[in-house]
């Protein structure tokens, strides 16, 4: 069975991030596994402009931000393996991963790095029947659907929520030719940036219905219409203050959770509400030599962010690789 210095597991941001900063330390036998086409996780949908701020020092589009990561990878020879699954993870850092050139392998590693990202996840609120009618998404799947596969997911849009990525895709829908109907938020005021607002929400006239809930959602095959209702200080919906809203497209902005499942199987301990792995200063887990970062252990950051985290978890690595581990650089 092959040994590595270091297995990655999520190329995406901080998966990539942390290896160039081991691999730029001395660390030489590193492989990153990726299950999707190319490396760079959401920053390869994300193509509007102001990522990189804080590593590069000015302002670029997500994958241009992936491509400065890629580069670098390139550049120092780190190994990494493409539309390739992790099936499986123990203890003694032993992992099964599958993919279509090698169907599936056993590796083992001297030390881990679990940057596996999140994933939306739908709270459930009953009132949208998210299955019962054509046209009604999340809000990262219209990301997709428009900058990745070049479609709308619809041409009258009312989106609920109003967070910094839910502002980001109703301009890039307005900009594509589709109408936004509505943002619908639940709170008395916007989530996002007061930046995003200003030079989206106003600058777009998009229609905001602050302290407003989802109600009904209409229509035979396709949704045809919302019906929504105000929200009282209390999150109380007010049933006779209801209203109904013609659209094609419902997009939701819901809620991200952890890609936890291969820390679970290796018996990694987990918060046990939001499933984050537990990590300590080092952003080590219970399982010495395993590392974790990245929206795996914040659900949801910002890129820069999870970049330069990205690199701290680099140099812990180095660190640990250090101390038990003789004659590796």
């Amino acid at each position: 069975m092959y040994q590595y210095d270091l297995v990655v597991v999520g190329g995406g941001t901080a998966g990539i991030a942390a290896a160039i900063s081991a691999s730029e330390k001395g660390v030489k036998n590193i492989l990153i596994l990726e299950r999707e086409a190319t490396l760079g996780g959401t920053l390869n949908i994300c193509i509007h402009n102001g990522f990189g701020k804080k590593v590069l020092s000015k302002e670029v589009t997500g994958p241009e931000y992936a491509q400065f990561l890629k580069d670098k990878v390139d550049e120092l020879k780190i190994e990494y393996k493409l539309d390739t699954v992790v099936i499986d993870l123990n203890r003694d850092k032993v992992l099964s991963y599958v993919n279509p050139n090698e169907g599936v392998v056993d590796i083992k590693a001297k030390s881990i790095i679990l940057a596996t990202g999140s994933r939306e996840r739908f709270t459930g609120n009953i009132n949208i029947p998210t299955h019962k009618f054509a046209g009604i998404y999340t809000v990262g799947a219209a990301h997709r659907f428009v900058n990745i596969n070049g479609f709308l997911p619809g041409k009258e849009i009312v989106i609920v929520g109003s967070s910094d990525i839910t502002l980001v895709i109703a301009r890039r829908l307005l900009l594509e030719g589709a109408k936004i109907k509505a943002l619908v938020e639940k709170k008395s005021d916007v989530i996002a940036k007061r930046d995003n607002i200003r030079r989206i929400v106003d600058e777009f006239n998009i229609p905001l219905l602050l302290s407003r809930a989802v109600l009904d959602v209409e229509g035979s095959d396709r949704i045809e219409s919302v019906t929504i209702a105000k929200v009282d200080k209390r999150g109380n919906i007010m049933y006779d203050e209801k209203e109904k809203i013609e659209c094609d497209c419902l997009l939701l902005s819901v809620g991200w959770m952890p890609e936890s499942e291969l820390a679970e199987k290796a018996m990694i301990n987990v918060e046990s509400k939001a499933k984050y792995p537990v990590i300590n200063e080092k952003f080590e887990t219970s399982i010495g030599g395993i590392f974790a970062c990245g929206n795996l252990i914040h659900s949801y950051g910002y890129a820069d962010n999870t970049t330069i985290e990205g690199y701290e978890v680099g140099r812990q690595v180095v660190e640990y690789l250090n101390t038990y581990y003789k004659n590796i650089f």
